[in-house]
Order: structure tokens, then C-alpha cells, then sequence
């Protein structure tokens, strides 16, 4: 081991009761020695200490000067013969040298970029990531991203709705973060469901696979046409079939339904005009209904209903109550 590796370890506080010894006595056979010492323990509280919460590997970045010193001698030891002292020094000032550019470099890399933050109220916003992914933001809904990805990851965080097409780069997984859930992948199209007040986050596949977790590390993956499901409360995840043809009507604008039950054309009228539906007969649910509505409008879709299926509907602000015999 070389000898200044040793102070170096002195001054973190790793070192055996031998070396410990050794730099000790170093210490007491010259006032010199002691003044070099203070010299570097005062240089590396400054450029060292300063930054403890930074991870660099200072030992890599003296490599290559470590390197030329070897070229240059095999070992200086701890000693007070003057023609070493110069030589002290310059090896000194090397180390304080490459350790201020390794904080600096440090400080660089562990420097986080600029935040950017985009919310939605009544309407929907498009957002192209640094890295080309394509970001379709539902209404009152907010998105968090930095100005530039890291090197190994594209992480984001979602509260609400969006759908994503995420530019594939197995190299570098896109995370969708939330307080609740984290969705990964490499490159595909899904859309998630994250309103705050919703009891439910739900990602449904569109191209690719996902993997969707909890906070606790359990995972589902999901491929095309499948839904996750992670419930808030007890953080149970599920994995089903997408049975729902209108999960995307928010970002398509339309509205199908093939023989539907009237139970699942009311939770697909739930979410595109955001109100909410009860039957005086819940028999009503059982109805079935065919039809389609490209830019609905709830008023026409609401007397189409009525006529098809022989119902009265009463509005009374964003509350309906179905009633009559149905079907």
C-alpha cells in the first residue's frame, strides 16, 4: 500500500492499531511532518467532508495519477529525510489535485436536472419527453418530469390519467412513478389511471408489456388487452382481461358499445363526462344496448338510451337517476 493512501485512510478513520501506530510516530519524528499533515487534513475537510452524501470513487480518479508516481518511484515511506519531502509535496498536491476534480466531478454528476411540472384541469395536454416519448395527459391530471433523463433510467411521476407511447430503449426502462404504484418498461403504449380519488390505480396495455408493482415489490406483468388493477387501500394487485372497449374514449372521443349491459355503458358515461348514475330498478343493469357516439354529447346520448331502451332519465346536476321498466 502506498504511504499516502495510509494518511488518507488515517483521515477517514480506517486504519488497523498498526498503521495507526505508523502515522503516529511519522507524526512525532518531524515538526514538518505535522505541518504536511494538518495541511492535507485541512484541504480534505474542505473538498472531502464538505460533500459526504456524494458517491464518487475518488480511488478510480487517482488512478492514473497514482500510476505515474508508481513509474516514478516504488515506495516513499513515511520517513523526515528532506529529499523525500519534496517529493511529498508534489505527490500531495497531485492527490488534493484529483480529489477536488473528483468532488467537482461529484457534484456534477449527482447534481439533479430541473424539474418540469404540467397539470391539467378541463382539458386534455400533449408533452413530449426529452426522449421523444409521446404523453397524453387527461384532464385534472398533473405530470412530473426532469428536463433530461439519466444515464440508466427515464423516471416520471403521474397523478391522474395519460396515456403513453413510450420510445423503446431497453438500455433505459421508463418508470411511471406514483405515491401508491410504479409502472416499468422498455417501449410500449398503455394507458394509467391514477386519480387521487379514485380507490383504484389501473394500467391497460395497448402494445408491448409492462410491469406494474406495488410499493411493497409485488409485480404483475401485463401484455396487450390485459388490465392491472392495484387496490389503495389493502395494495392487492389483479391481473384480467380488458373487457372495457371504451377505456380510451377520453383520447379517441368516441363511444361503442356491442351489446353492452346498461351496467357497463353507465360506468363508461361515469368516466367520460364524469358524473354519476343510479337505477331505481337495478333490473335496469341487465339491458343490453348496441350503438355508437363519435364526439358524444350527453344529452344525445342519454335520449338515445331512453328510446332504445323504453327509460326515463332525470339530470339534476352531474347526478342521473334512471327509472322505468327497461329493455
Amino acid at each position: 500500500m502506498e504511504d499516502w493512501e495510509l494518511i488518507i485512510k488515517y483521515l477517514k478513520d480506517d486504519v488497523s492499531a498498526e498503521e495507526s501506530k505508523a502515522i503516529e510516530h511519522w507524526l512525532n519524528a518531524d515538526a514538518k511532518n505535522v505541518l504536511l499533515f494538518n495541511e492535507i487534513k485541512h484541504t480534505w475537510n474542505a473538498a472531502g467532508k464538505q460533500h459526504q452524501s456524494i458517491k464518487v470513487n475518488k480511488l478510480k480518479a487517482w488512478e492514473s495519477i497514482q500510476q505515474k508516481i508508481k513509474e516514478e518511484e516504488k515506495v516513499i515511506p513515511l520517513t523526515t529525510k528532506k529529499s523525500n519531502y519534496n517529493t511529498w509535496i508534489l505527490r500531495v498536491a497531485a492527490i488534493l489535485v484529483v480529489g477536488l476534480f473528483a468532488t467537482w466531478l461529484g457534484l456534477k454528476l449527482n447534481s439533479k436536472p430541473e424539474l418540469i411540472m404540467v397539470s391539467t384541469t378541463s382539458d386534455q395536454k400533449m408533452i413530449v419527453m426529452p426522449d421523444g416519448t409521446n404523453i397524453l395527459l387527461n384532464k385534472n391530471s398533473t405530470l412530473s418530469y426532469p428536463t433530461e433523463f439519466d444515464t440508466d433510467e427515464r423516471r416520471i411521476s403521474l397523478e391522474g390519467e395519460a396515456f403513453f407511447d413510450v420510445t423503446k430503449n431497453p438500455q433505459k426502462p421508463f418508470i411511471i412513478e406514483n405515491k401508491n404504484f410504479q409502472v416499468k418498461v422498455l417501449g410500449t403504449s398503455f394507458d394509467v389511471m391514477a386519480y387521487n380519488s379514485d380507490e383504484e390505480a389501473v394500467v391497460t396495455v395497448v402494445t408491448g408489456k409492462v410491469a406494474f408493482s406495488d410499493k411493497k415489490g409485488n409485480s404483475v406483468l401485463l401484455v396487450k388487452d390485459e388490465v392491472g388493477k392495484l387496490n389503495k387501500t389493502n395494495q392487492h394487485l389483479t391481473k384480467i382481461n380488458n373487457l372495457n372497449s371504451n377505456f380510451l374514449s377520453w383520447k379517441t372521443k368516441k363511444l361503442e358499445f356491442n351489446n353492452a349491459t346498461v351496467y357497463d355503458v353507465c360506468e363508461s358515461l361515469k368516466n367520460y363526462f364524469s358524473v354519476q348514475i343510479n337505477a331505481n330498478d337495478k333490473t335496469i343493469y341487465n339491458c343490453k344496448f348496441t350503438g355508437s357516439f363519435s364526439n358524444p354529447k350527453l344529452e344525445e346520448v342519454l335520449k338515445t338510451l331512453e328510446i332504445t331502451l323504453n327509460l326515463k332519465i332525470a339530470i339534476n346536476g352531474n347526478q342521473l337517476v334512471f327509472s322505468g321498466k327497461g329493455c
